[in-house]
């Protein structure tokens, strides 16, 4: 089966589809949620996250990539590629996937991808590890292949600069 590459435009504000075919559909939506803190009546906090409508620098936002198969086929070497909007700064350790996934970043906006730990930057001095507020994309690449008629879901943070 062929290698399927996904790639997801992430605007700050915005909720995208993109339809693949391949024996039918496989379909990506793309939504963005704000991270908020809600307190309930007994005076206990919570994470909740609520559609990006309104975003202040230092706010959280959760993007979230849904994958759906829609083909007959399971659906094999699946990468979803993710740029991160220039104005937001990635969250350290916030990728997560729902299916058993490899998570990697770039720092040259997708040119080159990586485990966190050996993405290098460039300074006068030589080369230091990259930190999370410079990577410039996140990649998942999913160990197993999606049934059919089958959805996982990918996502990261990251907070408006």
């Amino acid at each position: 089966m062929k290698k399927v590459h996904l790639t997801i435009v992430a605007g700050l504000l915005c909720a995208s589809t993109l339809l693949l075919a391949q024996n039918g559909k496989v379909t990506l939506t793309s939504h963005s949620f704000k991270e908020v803190t809600i307190k309930d009546k007994n005076g206990h906090t919570k994470t909740s996250y609520i559609d990006t409508k309104k975003v202040l620098p230092g706010d959280i936002v959760m993007y979230q990539n849904s994958i759906h198969n829609g083909t007959e086929k399971a659906v094999k070497n699946m990468v979803v590629n993710n740029p991160i909007p220039k104005e937001m700064a990635y969250v350290q350790g916030s990728a997560k996937c729902q299916s058993p996934c490899t998570v990697l970043y770039s720092v040259d906006n997708g040119k080159v991808f990586d485990v966190a730990e050996k993405l290098k930057i460039k300074t006068k001095n030589g080369t230091r590890t990259a930190r999370a507020d410079e990577y410039t994309n996140v990649r998942w690449i999913l160990k197993t292949p999606l049934a059919p008629g089958k959805e996982t879901t990918v996502s990261y943070k990251a907070k408006l600069r």
